[in-house]
Order: structure tokens, then sequence, then C-alpha cells
């Protein structure tokens, strides 16, 4: 239980929502007494099925609501490009979609210029979090060899 109750902070903590999955006869652990789940039950498969296809359904919205709320952000007069880095990773780590970390890129070269012109270490530090962000994000997009 320690385990799984680590794995569900650390989901937490970046933003993941959580699809819990749980057999009827399994009591859920104290700290998840408050806490949804779907359950599981040989024999009624189609409500599962239904049931966890809603809560995916769900994640796909929260997604694409994350990407809206980075859009937002980068279409400000002056952007906050910490809410934006923010904002655009909830939207990456749920969805995977490339096209977010190119997005995040115009962080990357506005922040860079900035850095470069302005001796704010905090431009500076926010730049080097947003360009790591990206070459993460780039390489996660790459297509793995098996040789």
């Amino acid at each position: 239980m320690a385990n799984i109750s680590l794995e569900l902070g650390f989901a937490a903590m970046c933003g993941k929502p959580l699809i819990i999955v749980k057999s009827r006869e399994a009591s859920a652990p104290s700290d998840l007494t408050r806490t949804d789940w779907i359950e599981f039950t040989l024999g009624e498969e189609p409500a599962f099925e239904e049931k966890l296809g809603q809560a995916l359904d769900q994640v796909d919205e929260i997604a694409s609501y994350q990407e809206m709320l980075f859009h937002i952000a980068l279409e400000a007069p002056q952007m906050d490009s910490a809410v934006a880095l923010e904002r655009a990773t909830k939207a990456f780590l749920l969805s995977g979609n490339q096209a977010v970390v190119e997005a995040i890129a115009t962080i990357e070269e506005r922040l860079r210029l900035a850095a470069e012109g302005v001796g704010f270490d905090d431009m500076k530090r926010i730049y080097r979090e947003v360009a790591t962000f990206v070459r993460q994000g780039r390489q996660l997009g790459k297509p793995v060899s098996n040789g």
C-alpha cells in the first residue's frame, strides 16, 4: 500500500488526474476513503468499460482545457512565462501532444532573448527550465530505435 500511496502522490503532484480501479471486495486505504474509484467485478465488464470510458473522456476534456489555457496565456499582451509553462506542462503530460512542445519553444525563444538582455537570475532560471522541457519533450516524441 505504501508504494501505491507514493505513486498516487507523485501523480497528483505532477497534476495528473488519477483513475483508480479496485475490486468490489478490496477495501480502500483509509486515506482514500473520500476518493472516487472505478470498481471492477468479474461478470460486470460492460459496466466497468463504460465507467472507464467516461473517466478517460474526462481526462481528455481536462487536457483540452489545459491546452486552451496555455494558448490563452501565449496570446496575452504581457505573457507570464511561468504561468504559460505550467499550463503547457499539464496539457503535455495529459495528452503527449507534440504541438504543445513546439508552442513552448516560442516561450523558450522569448525568454532567451530576455535572458540575454536582462541580468535577472529568475529570467535565466525560467529560460533554462523551458529549454530543458522543450529538449525533453522533443526526445519523447522521437521514435525509439531497437538497434
